[in-house]
């Protein structure tokens, strides 16, 4: 009886082995996918960067950062009404405040594109929205800012500096 006991044993033990070695092969063969506090939180590289101190406007806009942030692995996202692979993102974040917390949200915009809804910094000093569309960081366009829907143009702050691109101008944050 001891016999079949240990070898019961022996094939559970086995089989647990197996089994366990079977879940983390398929945990690491699965990709999670990004999302956009991930991506917030990932280090970039400032691309360009406003200067202004005076805030403007019923939500106290100054200025702006962007910044290129380079993906753990592609992702598959959609650019301009189609699906496309990308490796990069791009942060635009309004400076000023402190930015009011409002029933709807924040709207980043760079000339008449909404970038996408922003997301405050905890001393609501900072509003950031994420594109990966890097065609519309054009130098020289406007930003604003809005709060609502992406198709309402009205009641937008424009920030008294235009986009200006040229490379690190801070390194990565």
């Amino acid at each position: 009886m001891e016999k079949h006991s240990g070898a019961r044993r022996v094939r559970a033990v086995v089989c647990l082995l197996l089994l366990c070695a079977a879940s983390v092969a398929q945990a690491l063969g699965q990709e999670q996918e990004l999302n956009m506090t991930d991506i917030l939180r990932l280090p970039g590289t400032v691309v360009g960067e406003g200067t202004n101190t005076k805030a403007v406007g019923p939500f106290k806009a100054r200025s702006f950062r962007v910044e290129e942030v380079s993906l753990p692995r592609p992702a598959r996202v959609e650019v301009g009404g189609r699906e496309v692979e990308v490796t990069k993102a791009y942060r635009v974040t309004i400076v000023g405040g402190p930015f009011p917390v409002r029933a709807l949200p924040a709207v980043v915009w760079v000339d008449d594109v909404a970038v996408g809804y922003g997301v405050e910094s905890e001393d609501l000093t900072e509003i950031t929205a994420v594109t990966f569309d890097a065609s519309v960081l054009r130098e020289g366009a406007s930003l604003y800012l809005s709060y609502g829907s992406k198709e309402d143009k009205e009641d937008r702050t424009r920030l008294p500096e235009r986009l200006t691109l040229g490379g690190p101008k801070g390194g990565r944050r």
